[in-house]
């Protein structure tokens, strides 16, 4: 038990120390990683507070990006009985409507005739595998629960 315990320290530490980790004095206050993509976008809002029915609020626009949050695995709303914090990690923004691929070409000339709809979106291109220990001093392996990496599509 407690060497599980100071596994997952060092671990978050390790995490704090390679800056893949949010502002510890802010929990729940998303955190923008990395370099924005070449796209603009405006985002499309971060939590304010951490607790059942924090509102949304929008915030300045900003490019399709990374964004983290360090959120309690009983927040994620997958059923885990944790008291463990994770930094879950999402893409946010909108994406331009210029054509890159031969399918946003299409997809742009289909849009035009009213024969296809939306718009292009910000997604995550990578995920990466997220563990953590429960309450029952089990690990718990998440595949693909967090976004490593995101992108326009469409």
């Amino acid at each position: 038990m407690a060497i599980g315990r100071v596994l997952l320290g060092s671990l978050l530490l390790l995490s704090l120390q390679l800056g893949l980790g949010g502002n510890p004095s802010t929990p729940g206050a998303p955190v923008v990683e990395g370099t924005p993509s070449s796209e603009p976008a405006a985002d499309t809002g971060t939590w304010k507070g951490s607790h059942p029915g924090a509102r949304l609020r929008r915030a300045p626009a900003g490019p399709c990006q990374l964004r983290s949050l360090a959120l309690p695995v009983v927040e994620l709303g997958l059923g885990y009985a944790s008291e463990e914090t994770i930094i879950f990690r999402y893409c946010a923004g909108s994406c331009p409507r210029g054509a890159r691929t031969q399918h946003s070409l299409t997809l742009a000339w289909l849009r035009s005739q009213g024969r296809a709809h939306g718009s292009p979106c910000c997604q995550p291109t990578r995920y990466a595998d997220v563990a953590f220990l429960d309450d029952h001093h089990h690990w718990q392996w998440l595949p693909q629960l967090s976004a490593a990496a995101c992108g326009c599509s469409g």
